[in-house]
C-alpha cells in the first residue's frame, strides 16, 4: 500500500507539472504532459534510492558522513532532474544542440532549485517514516515487556498463594484425621479436586468456573466444620460469564471461614453475593464472626488479590473490607468482560 500510494502522488506531480507547464507556455496538454513524466518520472525512481540512503544513513545532520554522501545525492539529483528535459534529443541525436540549449535555458536555475527541493521533501519525509516506524516498534516492545513483566508478576503471586492454600487445605485435613479417618479420607479426595483447579486455571476463567470452585471448597470446609458453617449465596445468572483472575473469590472466603468461623465453638455464618450493574461484577463476602477478617485483611490470600488487581486492572478494579458491627465484609468491583459462548459453567 506505502509503494502504490508513493507512485500515486508523483504521478499527480507529473499530471500538475504538465498543466503548470501548458498554462505557461500556451501549449496543450498533451503536448506538456511527455515533458512532466520526463520530469517527475526520473524524480521518483531516485527517490527510491533517497529512501534506500535513509536506511543505511542514519539521520545526523552534524555527521561527515551523513553531510558527505546526501550532498553527493542531492547533487546528482538535481543534474538529472535539471536535465530530464533534453533526454529525448539526446536519444535522437541532437545531444550538442539540447546542450546549448541547455545552457541558455532560463528554467535550467528554476530546475535546480526544484530539484534541491524535491530531493529535501523525498528525504525529509523518509526519515520521518522511518522515525515514526522506529517509535512504533518501540512502543510495541514496551507494550509487550510490560505484558511480560505483568504475566512474571501474576505468576510470582499465583505461586505465592498456591502453597498457601495447600498449606491450609492440608491443615484442615490434618484436623479430622485423628477425629473422623473416614470424613479425612472424602477430604482428601476433595482436596485433589480442588488443586487441580488451583495449579492448572488458566490466567482468565469464567465466574462460573471460580463460583464452582469455591462451592467445592466449601463442601471441603465442611467436613471438618459441620453443621457450625453456614452459608448463604446469591449469585445472578449473568455474574456467570464475566471473566475474571482464578483464585479471586477463594481467598477471601478462606479469609472469611478460618477468622470469622473456625475458631466458635458455634461457628457462623458466610453471605457470598455476586451481581453484574453497569458493566460492572460485584462481589460480596461477609460474615458474622467477631470481625477478627481486619486482622487478616493484609495476609497473603487478600494481600495477592489486591495486587493481582493492581496488575490486571489498574484502579478499575477495587478490593475494599469493612468492619461490621457483627462481623467483617469484603467487596470486590471488577469491569465485565464476558467469557466465550459456553465457558461460563
Amino acid at each position: 500500500m506505502g509503494w502504490i500510494a508513493y507512485a500515486i502522488a508523483w504521478l499527480a506531480a507529473a499530471l500538475f507539472w504538465a498543466l503548470a507547464a501548458s498554462w505557461g507556455s500556451n501549449r496543450p496538454p498533451r503536448e506538456t504532459l511527455v515533458y512532466g513524466f520526463l520530469a517527475m518520472g526520473p524524480a521518483a525512481l531516485m527517490g527510491v534510492g533517497v529512501w534506500a540512503i535513509s536506511r543505511r544513513v542514519e539521520w545526523n545532520p552534524r555527521s561527515r558522513r551523513f553531510l558527505t554522501i546526501h550532498g553527493a545525492a542531492l547533487l546528482g539529483f538535481i543534474t538529472v532532474y535539471a536535465t530530464s528535459w533534453i533526454w529525448p534529443d539526446v536519444v535522437t541525436g541532437k545531444g550538442a544542440e539540447a546542450l546549448a540549449r541547455l545552457r541558455t535555458s532560463p528554467i535550467l536555475v528554476w530546475n535546480l532549485l526544484m530539484g534541491t527541493w524535491l530531493y529535501l521533501m523525498v528525504a525529509g519525509i523518509a526519515y520521518a517514516i522511518r522515525a515514526q516506524r522506529t517509535t512504533r516498534a518501540m512502543e510495541v516492545a514496551t507494550t509487550e515487556a510490560r505484558l511480560l513483566a505483568q504475566q512474571a508478576q501474576l505468576a510470582a503471586l499465583r505461586a505465592q498463594v498456591n502453597p498457601h492454600f495447600l498449606f491450609n487445605a492440608l491443615h484442615s485435613v490434618g484436623a479430622l484425621v485423628t477425629r473422623d479417618p473416614a470424613r479425612a479420607d472424602r477430604a482428601l479426595e476433595q482436596l485433589g479436586d480442588l488443586l487441580r483447579y488451583a495449579l492448572h486455571a488458566e490466567d482468565e476463567v469464567s465466574f462460573g468456573r471460580e463460583w464452582a470452585f469455591t462451592q467445592d471448597y466449601l463442601a471441603f470446609e465442611e467436613l471438618r466444620l459441620g453443621t457450625r458453617l453456614r452459608v448463604e449465596t446469591e449469585v445472578d445468572d449473568a455474574a456467570r460469564g464475566v471473566l475474571v483472575p482464578p483464585l479471586i473469590l477463594q481467598p477471601l472466603v478462606e479469609n472469611a471461614v478460618r477468622h470469622g468461623i473456625a475458631d466458635r465453638p458455634e461457628g457462623g455464618r458466610i453471605a457470598l453475593r455476586a451481581r453484574v450493574a453497569d458493566h460492572r461484577l460485584l462481589l460480596t463476602v461477609e460474615d458474622d464472626g467477631p470481625g477478627n477478617g481486619a486482622k487478616a485483611g493484609n495476609g497473603v490470600g487478600i494481600g495477592s488479590v489486591r495486587e493481582r488487581l493492581s496488575v490486571l486492572y489498574g484502579g478499575a478494579a477495587t478490593l475494599e473490607s469493612h468492619q461490621l458491627p457483627h462481623g467483617y465484609r469484603v467487596s470486590l468491583d471488577l469491569p465485565c468482560r464476558e467469557a466465550p459462548e459456553g465457558a461460563a459453567s
